[in-house]
Formats: C-alpha cells, sequence, structure tokens
C-alpha cells in the first residue's frame, strides 16, 4: 500500500486465518499513520512476530490469543458473531472512519466470504473498509474515479446484487459503456489500467472491487 494521510482516522484489524506468508501485514501497517490495531484472537501472534504493537485484543481465544496487548475484550465461546466483526464494530464505536483488515482470507472459506460482506456491514456504519492480503486488496466499488495502486496489476468488479446495471470504466484497457454486468459471468475480471487511474460507474448495484498483483 501507498502511504496514507494522517486526515483520516485508520483503525487496523489483524485476523486470525491462517497464512504462509504475513510479511505482507508488516508492510500494510507501515503505510498508516498511527491507527488504532485491534487484533482478533490468535491475530496477537501475528502481530507480536511483526512487531506490531496491539491496541484491544477481541476474541474467545481460541485459536491461541496472548497477553500483549494493552486492553482485552474476552468474548464467550459460543456466539453469534466472530471476532473479526466484534472488532470492526469497536472500530467503529471508536469513531475510526477507514477500517484495513489482514489476515483474514486464508483458511475456511466460510469465514472469507463472511469477512468480505462485512465490507458492508461498516458502509451501513459510514466507515469505509478494506481487506489486504499478500496478494489482494479489496473493497465495495463506489462510482467515481479509481487510483488503482501501482504495487497491484489487475482489477476486478464482482458484483454482489444479480446485476450491476449501467457499468461504465473509462481509462481501462478493456473498457465498457452502459453495460449490464451479471453476477453469474465474469465479464469484468481482470481488467488493468495501463494509465495507473481509471473512472468506474456504476447506476445501479452493488459490486466488490479487487486490485490483484
Amino acid at each position: 500500500m501507498e502511504r496514507v494521510g494522517k486526515q483520516m482516522s485508520w483503525a487496523f484489524v489483524i485476523a486470525a486465518s491462517p497464512e504462509d506468508e504475513i510479511g505482507y501485514i508488516r508492510s500494510a501497517y507501515d503505510a498508516l499513520s498511527s491507527p488504532l490495531v485491534l487484533c482478533a484472537d490468535g491475530g496477537l501472534q501475528k502481530a507480536e512476530k511483526l512487531g506490531i504493537p496491539c491496541d484491544i485484543l477481541i476474541g474467545d481465544m481460541d485459536s491461541g490469543g496472548g497477553d500483549g496487548a494493552k486492553d482485552v475484550v474476552r468474548l464467550p465461546m459460543e456466539k453469534d458473531f466472530t471476532d473479526t466483526q466484534s472488532c470492526l464494530e469497536e472500530a467503529a464505536g471508536r469513531g475510526c472512519s477507514h477500517v484495513l483488515i489482514t489476515g483474514a482470507t486464508g483458511g475456511r472459506l466460510d469465514h472469507l466470504l463472511c469477512n468480505l460482506h462485512l465490507l458492508e456491514a461498516l458502509e451501513k456504519k459510514g466507515v469505509h473498509g478494506l481487506i489486504a492480503d499478500r496478494y489482494n486488496l479489496v473493497q465495495l466499488l463506489e462510482s467515481g474515479s479509481v487510483q488503482v495502486p501501482s504495487c497491484y496489476r489487475y482489477f476486478s468488479i464482482l458484483p454482489i446484487d444479480e446485476q450491476l446495471r449501467g457499468v461504465t470504466i473509462r481509462g481501462a484497457k478493456y473498457p465498457l459503456q452502459d453495460a449490464v454486468v451479471r453476477r453469474d459471468d465474469s465479464l469484468t475480471v481482470s481488467n488493468e489500467a495501463p494509465s495507473g487511474e481509471v473512472t468506474i460507474q456504476v447506476k445501479e448495484g452493488r459490486a466488490f472491487l479487487i486490485f490483484s498483483r
């Protein structure tokens, strides 16, 4: 990630999904300016390995946890929400305007899909959420000019709704004009932005915008 300005109030969440390589988490953390760091249970072990100070540890401690956080919120083992969701709600409740979630895409597919849709829950609270891993950066799609980060080559638009209407893409290798994009089709997967900036407009529908290396 490129360096992010100080005018935004960032939370940095480290989840406990299993990953073979976690160095990207340190790079993502270093790109932010003094974020509030929240670890979801075993995410604290990643933070400690990378030398990232944890402000708040939240979880039922079934995946390691630890005692290296400034504050600890212990959750019951049996509950109706994940440790990661609790971290996001804590960040929103503390007034953070942006949340970057890491350690959230490896391992179980059900947790991955859940974490993606938690971006929608954040958006309803007025918080802009992103999910990053070693290869990808994910956010909800908003119409307007989009700067493709220099470290990513591709971008894809994946509909959340059954279809998107009025999809226009300018400045990309594969442009579109007022198109309909269906959830069961791969039309908007693996596009490129030669100049590094594209304009994406969607008149109707929700989608994920994914940048990939």
